[in-house]
């Protein structure tokens, strides 16, 4: 039994270890006070604080400049004759990158100092010469006009008696004014910061900004957050947040106006660098050289050189290859809207081997083009570094299946991409939180990432949309003060939010409650999820159905091939949110709230029932419609079995034992499957390489993440220009704990303190390990086979409690811990247990 437990924690352990940050810059020390154990002052007193800037633009047309291009082909790029006027050039100019510095002295012994600082869109802060802490793409994005970001930095060890404070600032979200349209800006970029001294003798001291501070032009010569950045290093001006700096060259700053009064902290975990990815080929190409990182990933490349000055240092990015694998290949990336591939520029100093890395851009790729070298490039001057929100890993899962590992690490690979001061719908393309993404994989990336912070952010963020935007055109909905955009923070909305999409309103803070018992999440959004269903039931719904919305996004071969009618999967969504309203409302004690959404909820069961289920067939018509009403709660009593098995002959059947469900059927479809017997289907979905299936992607075509969707590919042409690196394709990852290790919460008990383990033991699969870190401790469920029997070794952490599941086994064939069972189902309370199921068949 120790054994086991041993084994638990070293597996998460060795998880871990792997997901940790790695920094390699020495020339910094750590400050971040995000833990509120670590915060010196409780509120920070922004009145004497000004909001500082410089817009002098001194940088060359050349570097501040890029070209934009945007078109529309269509999907398979291999078939598009552009026009003149496809292949129209604008060049447009990024707002300045710039330097803002002060100086001052102090007398008196220090207890304690501590910077509050909010710099849009980007910033980095020093003090006395060196940068203060490891953030990156600091502060998370928001809609700058309704609220913004501040960060605390506990700087106590790094004041001196002279001292200089200095901050570099960059575009961001908040200038972005390249990608898509150039309204998408808030303004150029600005920063407010407090300095709060306590001195030993108890006097305290500010230091502000304000007018006293000096401004000059950055070496960053062009900063975007979707196209890149250009860095002339022969522009660095080296000691500049230094006391002894001489800036009498310099200017005085700019005040700027205030981009809002709503000045925040930011509560989410910052952005690091996480871990570095090492490149694994490097080849001469058409134009300079090509390195393949061996994985599609989200971050940058840092890059050691050693060029004569003013050697221009070119790096393309992109997920794909020409066919001839002699150029990149960036449609995939979003270049048709965007306007142009993500691209950074280093030129040189040319003093000897000089290293660098982007500061106010990341890039999704996999390949980069490197142009400008004058001697052939070796792969340890390159380094890959995966960027994104610190978000701890709390879940893990292996088993002796190399496939479905592999399946588990792609989906995980997505989700971690894409953890983005949000969850992004890719990381390249359009980066946006689009709120029915959000809802596919808030399960699955819950199993696997402690993303408590994310969805408050998230859901907070749906608040500051709400009303913003017109109604969607394909819909007959009106307008509504009270629905949220289809994207949920920024300036690039879409439009208002369809009834699918906008239940992510609902099910992301009930998700947050029910996988990391966050009460917090409810009460804050309460009036939000309030307005949301009252403008559902006063203006979309009729009689029950919701006819709109986007529908079963991206099933194999496009939207073209969806075959499940939007309404059904829109209605029920809609009966998932009044389900999970009905107990929300209970949880805040307004149970005369519960009972109406109860009430409703049996009123749309109702109507769902008699307007998609043929009584005939006992089904729903497509595997979606089968599978979204199984895991929605929606099928007849008695029915599920039936409904279940239509569920397995439409794939193996009427599919020829392939998958054609889009990202909501998707999402629940081999747990259903599983949890009704049909785990062979699943074992069979999981092993086939033919289009459509999981290993058409990973096995034909080496993909690293999931993609937008899956086409049947010729890999002797151009892949399609859609994205492929999103996260709402990873949404079934949720299935690798709760239906193969089991592991699953109770909605009456949030936060593990009660949770279900119920797992299939997989055709096919010899063993599984999965852990989840829930809010009680690390849950272990671990099985292997042993000739006719199941050995099953479980880890309950205290003050928690599991109720175990086996409906597919009669009691006689259980024992726990050596003792017979009394029943298929049971309880079991903290510690380590051994379950044994005999005389399988």
């Amino acid at each position: 039994m120790m054994q086991h437990k041993k084994k638990v924690i070293l597996l998460f352990l060795a998880f871990t270890v792997f997901f940790l940050c790695v920094n390699a810059n020495k020339n910094i020390f750590r400050s971040d006070s995000t833990e509120k154990g670590n915060i010196i002052t409780d509120t920070i007193n922004w009145d004497s604080a000004k909001w500082i800037g410089f817009t002098k633009d001194h940088r060359p047309e050349k570097w501040a400049t890029r070209d934009l291009v945007r078109n529309q082909p269509p999907m398979n790029i291999n078939t598009w004759k552009p026009t003149e006027e496809d292949l129209k050039v604008t060049r447009r100019k990024t707002h300045p990158s710039v330097l803002l510095r002060n100086s001052f002295s102090i007398t008196k012994e220090v207890k304690s100092a501590e910077v509050a600082i909010c710099g849009l869109g980007l910033y980095e802060l020093y003090l006395n010469g060196k940068k203060v802490g490891d953030r990156v793409l600091d502060p998370a994005q928001t809609s700058y006009n309704k609220r913004a970001f501040y960060v605390r930095h506990n700087v106590t060890e790094a004041i001196r008696k002279n001292n200089s404070l200095g901050v570099m600032l960059g575009n961001g979200f908040y200038g972005q004014n390249m990608a898509f349209a150039p309204g998408l800006s808030y303004g150029k970029p600005r920063a407010t910061m407090v300095l709060n001294i306590i001195y030993k003798d108890g006097t305290k001291e500010q230091i502000v900004t304000d007018e006293s501070w000096k401004a000059h032009s950055s070496p960053i010569l062009f900063d975007n957050i979707y196209h890149g950045e250009t860095y002339d290093a022969r522009e660095a001006i080296t000691g500049w947040s230094s006391y002894k700096f001489d800036d009498t060259s310099w200017e005085t700053v700019e005040i700027m106006k205030a981009p809002t009064q709503n000045v925040l902290e930011q509560d989410l975990e910052p952005m690091r660098k996480i871990r570095t990815v090492t490149p694994i080929a490097i080849w001469k190409a058409e134009q300079g050289w090509i390195l393949d990182m061996g994985q599609n990933m989200t971050g940058w490349l840092a890059i050691s050189v050693k060029e004569k000055e003013g050697t221009v240092v070119k790096m393309r990015f992109s997920e794909h290859l020409m066919p001839d694998k002699q150029s990149i290949d960036p449609a995939s990336t979003g270049i048709h809207v965007t306007g142009n591939t993500q691209t950074d520029i280093y030129i040189c100093k040319g003093d000897g081997i000089e290293t660098w890395e982007p500061r106010f851009t990341y890039h999704a790729f996999r390949y980069v083009q490197i142009e400008g070298l004058s001697t052939e490039p070796d792969l340890s001057q390159f380094t890959g570094w995966l960027v994104r929100t610190d978000a701890g890993l709390i879940g893990t899962f292996k088993s002796s299946d190399p496939l479905i590992n592999k399946f588990y690490d792609v989906s995980m690979w997505t989700i971690e991409d894409n953890i983005q001061g949000l969850l992004s719908d890719c990381p390249h393309r359009e980066r946006c939180a689009w709120m029915g993404d959000a809802y596919v994989v808030a399960e699955a990336a819950s199993f696997n990432f402690d993303l408590k912070r994310l969805w408050q952010k998230t859901s907070a963020d749906m608040e500051t949309v709400l009303g913003v935007s017109k109604a969607h055109f394909k819909d007959p909905f009106p307008y509504d003060l009270r629905a949220p955009s289809n994207i949920s923070v920024g300036k690039r909305l879409c439009l208002q939010a369809r009834p699918d999409w906008g239940a992510a309103t609902i099910m992301v803070p009930w998700f947050s409650y029910v996988y990391y018992g966050d009460t917090a999440i409810i009460e804050g959004a309460w009036d939000m999820m309030e307005g949301w269903m009252a403008y559902l039931d006063e203006k979309v719904q009729e009689d029950g159905i919701i006819n709109g919305g986007f529908g079963d996004w991206c099933p194999p071969g496009g939207n073209p091939e969806m075959d499940t009618p939007p309404a059904l999967t829109s209605t029920a969504l809609y009966y998932q949110s009044l389900i999970s309203m009905e107990k929300m409302a209970l949880v805040l004690d307004k149970k005369e709230a519960a009972n109406s959404y109860a009430d409703k909820a049996k009123l749309v069961k109702t109507a769902f029932n008699q307007t998609f289920f043929n009584a005939e067939t006992k089904s729903y018509g497509s595997q979606t419609g089968n599978a979204f009403a199984l895991y929605s709660g929606l099928v007849p009593d008695g029915l599920e079995q039936m409904v279940a098995d239509n569920l397995a002959n439409f794939i193996m059947k009427d599919k020829n034992g392939h998958y054609s469900t889009g990202i909501f059927g998707h999402r629940p479809l081999y747990t259903v499957l599983n949890d009704y017997g049909h785990d062979e289907v699943t074992k069979h979905l999981w092993s086939i390489t033919d289009y459509p299936s999981l290993g058409f992607m990973t096995e034909e075509h080496d993909l690293t993440v999931w993609p937008e969707g899956v086409s049947n590919w010729d890999k002797k042409e151009r892949y399609y220009r859609h994205s492929f690196n999103h996260p709402m394709q990873s949404g079934f990852a949720a299935s690798f704990h709760e239906s193969l290790g089991g592991i699953r919460p109770n909605e009456d008990f949030p936060g593990f303190k009660k949770f279900y383990l119920k797992p299939t033991f997989l055709k096919g699969v010899d063993w599984v390990e999965a852990t989840h870190k829930s809010p009680q401790g690390t849950i272990g469920s671990s099985w292997k086979k042993e000739d006719s029997d199941i050995i099953w070794s479980i880890v309950v952490p205290d003050n928690s409690e599991a109720i175990i599941q086996l409906p597919h086994y009669q009691k006689e064939q259980i024992t726990l811990n050596n003792t017979p069972a009394n029943a298929n189902a049971f309880s079991v309370s903290s510690g380590e247990h051994t379950i044994r199921i005999s005389n399988l068949k």
